[in-house]
C-alpha cells in the first residue's frame, strides 16, 4: 500500500491546518443534500466529516497518510459512527476495489498537490462514479494580498513535489483548467470566499 506522510500530517494537521478549512467547509454544505452517499477524497483527519456526518447517510473518507487516518479513526470511532468509514487508500485503489456509486465527491485543497496528469485522470474517475464532484482549491489567477502571499509560503514549506504541483496547477489556470481538460461541466462554482479559494461543483 502506498503510504505518503507529510511532516506535518497527523496530530499538526488536526489541530493547526483542517480547522483553517472549516469556512469553505460551511460552503460546501450548501452544495450537498441531505442523506446523501459521500466520498471524501483526501479526508487529512476527517474534519469535513465533522461537518456532514449527521447530514449524509453514508462517508467514505480515503486519505494516503497513514497519521491521518489514524488520528481520523480516533476522532470518530466506527462503534459511534457507523456510517463513516476512513479508508488508507489512494483514490484510484479506493475506487477499484468497490462498486458503491457516490452522490458527491470531495476534494478539498488535495488536487494542486497531485502531478499534472495524474489530477486529470482522478477527476476523470471519480467522475465515472459520482453524481457531481466538488473541488475546494485555490483561486486562479490567484488575488493579490497578504493571504495569498501567506499561502504562497505553506505550500514552498510542503516540500520540493509538493510545491512543483502547486506552481503546476496555478500555471495551468487552476480548477477552470483542470475542468475543461478534464472534460467536466461546470455546474456552479464560488468564487474567494474565503478569500483566496475556489469551490467547483462539477458533473460529467
Amino acid at each position: 500500500m502506498e503510504n505518503k506522510n507529510h511532516w506535518y500530517d497527523g496530530k499538526f494537521y488536526d489541530i493547526f491546518v483542517a480547522p483553517n478549512q472549516d469556512a469553505a467547509f460551511k460552503n460546501v454544505l450548501k452544495l450537498i443534500g441531505n442523506e446523501s452517499v459521500v466520498l471524501d477524497a483526501g479526508c487529512g483527519t476527517g474534519r469535513f466529516t465533522r461537518h456532514i456526518i449527521e447530514n449524509c447517510k453514508r462517508i467514505d473518507a480515503i486519505d494516503l497518510s497513514e497519521r491521518n487516518i489514524k488520528i481520523a479513526k480516533k476522532n470518530f470511532p466506527e462503534e459511534k459512527y457507523p456510517n463513516v468509514k476512513f479508508h488508507h487508500k489512494g483514490i484510484e485503489t479506493f475506487l477499484a476495489d468497490t462498486d458503491t456509486r457516490y452522490d458527491f465527491a470531495l476534494m478539498s485543497y488535495v488536487i494542486h498537490e497531485v502531478g499534472e496528469k495524474h489530477r486529470i485522470n482522478i477527476l476523470k474517475q471519480l467522475a465515472e462514479r459520482c453524481e457531481y464532484i466538488i473541488l475546494v482549491d485555490y483561486l486562479i489567477p490567484r488575488p493579490k494580498g497578504m493571504m495569498n502571499f501567506l499561502n504562497g509560503i505553506v505550500e514552498f514549506v510542503a516540500g520540493k513535489e509538493h510545491y512543483t504541483n502547486f506552481k503546476s496547477y496555478e500555471r495551468n489556470n487552476g480548477l477552470h483548467g483542470l475542468i475543461e481538460s478534464a472534460g467536466l461541466t461546470l455546474e456552479s462554482e464560488i468564487l474567494n470566499n474565503p478569500p483566496t479559494s475556489h469551490i467547483v461543483k462539477v458533473r460529467k
